[in-house]
């Protein structure tokens, strides 16, 4: 996969090596968190990049935003809030040049009231990158899920 990110200073392209879920108590009774992350290759390093912990609620609601999003047409769009982890995700059909394309632009930024802020960024990726990672989610998803 090959996705795009665009903050307000720059953009660089990441080439997405894999999809990586993990769980974890944060006390021996306390519910399960997720941690999602993507390794990604830039330039001749492998690094990581990781979403802010998640409930299970909110890494099903992700892994349906994904699925809309691949199979979105123009002019639809979608979002979703993941009050969990305070993150809003909007995506849209891209346009370049006046023209729309097949490719996708995903808007991530806090919740108002969210436990860590930072400044929104784009993600842009091709239809068949999107769908690509919402079928790696999926599986990593029932990985974690199966092994309890």
């Amino acid at each position: 996969m090959t996705l795009e990110v665009t903050t307000a200073s720059e953009t660089a392209p990441l080439e997405v090596l894999d999809v990586q879920v993990s769980s974890r108590r944060s006390t021996s009774t306390g519910p399960l968190s997720l941690s999602i992350g993507l390794l990604y290759r830039t330039g001749r390093a492998n690094r990581s990049f990781s979403v802010p912990t998640l409930s299970w609620f909110d890494a099903s609601r992700l892994q349906d935003f994904s699925q809309q999003l691949a199979v979105a047409q123009y002019p639809e769009s979608c979002s979703v809030d993941l009050p969990d982890a305070g993150l809003r995700l909007t995506g849209s059909i891209r346009r370049l040049a006046g023209r729309w394309t097949t490719g996708r632009t995903i808007k991530i930024e806090p919740l108002p009231g969210a436990a860590t802020f930072f400044a929104p960024f784009l993600v842009h990726a091709s239809h068949s990158d999107i769908a690509n990672y919402s079928r790696k989610l999926y599986n990593r998803l029932w990985e974690v899920f199966t092994r309890g």
